[in-house]
């Protein structure tokens, strides 16, 4: 299949199919048949492993990041953090972040690929929230055996419920894939990238550049729902839609790209029953405004079954997306600084003037 879109070989849209690739992938396809480490391991290295390789992998991964400094650094870190509500969620997530980079003697001592070093910096991800959303209490990293394992721990990471009804592997796959170099969280990385700047301020860069348009609207639709559980348990669903839609924009609902969104209508077909009057309430508010609901709102509806706060939603959706970030990030820190050789570059800057004239 051909993509004539530049630096778009990770992740893109086709448009006239409404498809959403990775690695020439379709993302539903991949969200269907494996799990989510699995889909996040072909988007590091471009390399489809079995469950039970993915599974060894990540356990090896789990067992080396309990000896490592970076741990270590996080922990005491986190212990340095204000009790207090000075700092939000996400600016404890952030400082937190920062000291996630594995470090490289580390790496080759123990023979680390920059493919596995980017696994393990998912790894420590859910771990980040817990410490982000918890003042006192630090949670310790756990020992990780399987990919079902980190799944299931990345719910109960988000909130203190304990329902582990669904495993979250084929709902982050949904969320991994983006649109290519065109997203702000992407652009950003790759910049950064290109400035051969570290892994963890590539990774802080990019979920600064989400905002209400880009990853951060699930934390307007969770907000939304958590107020409108009750209605929906009783079945008020019409009382519900016009609460929802009392004030433009609707979070969740219409992209500037996709006039339908596939990956919602894969959603609510995987987990049918235990989503079904978030799927009415969706397919009521589609009929009143003519908008189909997104991803945004397929989070949301996790997330507000969970009883999950609000401001952890966009920091959720940071984790789903993460792999595809470093991926990226990659891509672009083993090229040319500015996408040119000097050679190039000095030619090409030659040229300048005269367009110029």
């Amino acid at each position: 299949m051909e993509n004539n879109m530049e630096n778009n070989s990770i992740d893109y849209y086709d448009i006239e199919k409404n498809i959403l690739y990775i690695r020439q992938k379709n993302i539903l396809t991949l969200a269907k048949n494996y799990h989510y480490l699995q889909n996040t391991w072909f988007s590091l290295s471009g390399d489809t492993l079995s469950l039970e390789e993915m599974d060894s992998l990540v356990m090896k991964a789990s067992t080396v990041l309990q000896n490592s400094a970076c741990v270590v650094r996080i922990q005491k870190m986190h212990q340095l953090l204000p009790c207090n509500q000075e700092l939000s969620s996400l600016q404890r997530f952030i400082i937190l972040l920062m000291q996630v980079e594995i470090d490289q003697s580390f790496l080759t001592e123990q023979s680390i690929t920059e493919d596995q070093s980017d696994l393990m910096v998912i790894l420590l991800l859910p771990w980040l929230i817990e410490l982000a959303r918890r003042k006192e209490y630090i949670p310790p990293l756990p020992q990780l055996t399987n990919c079902r394992a980190f799944s299931q721990w990345f719910l109960t990471s988000l909130s203190d419920c304990t329902d582990n009804t669904i495993d979250s592997s084929f709902m982050m796959s949904l969320l991994l894939g983006g649109f290519g170099i065109v997203t702000p969280t992407t652009a950003t990385v790759r910049f950064i990238a290109s400035t051969k700047n570290s892994v963890n301020y590539a990774l802080i860069g990019a979920l600064c550049a989400a905002g209400p348009s880009h990853l951060g609207a699930c934390q307007l639709v969770t907000k939304k729902l958590n107020a409108l559980s009750s209605r929906l348990k009783r079945g008020n669903i019409k009382s519900a839609m016009h609460n929802y839609c009392a004030t433009k924009p609707y979070p969740g609902f219409g992209h500037p790209v996709m006039p339908r969104d596939t990956r919602v209508d894969a959603f609510f077909s995987q987990y049918n029953d235990i989503f079904t009057p978030y799927k009415i309430l969706a397919n009521t508010i589609t009929s009143y405004c003519g908008l189909n609901a997104n991803v945004d709102y397929l989070l949301g509806c996790v997330l507000s079954q969970r009883q999950v706060d609000p401001y952890i939603a966009v920091l959720a959706f940071f984790v789903c997306r993460a792999p595809i970030l470093l991926s990226h990030y990659r891509q672009r820190f083993n090229a040319h600084a500015f996408g040119m050789s000097s050679k190039e570059l000095r030619e090409k800057y030659k040229e300048l003037p005269k367009h110029w004239l």
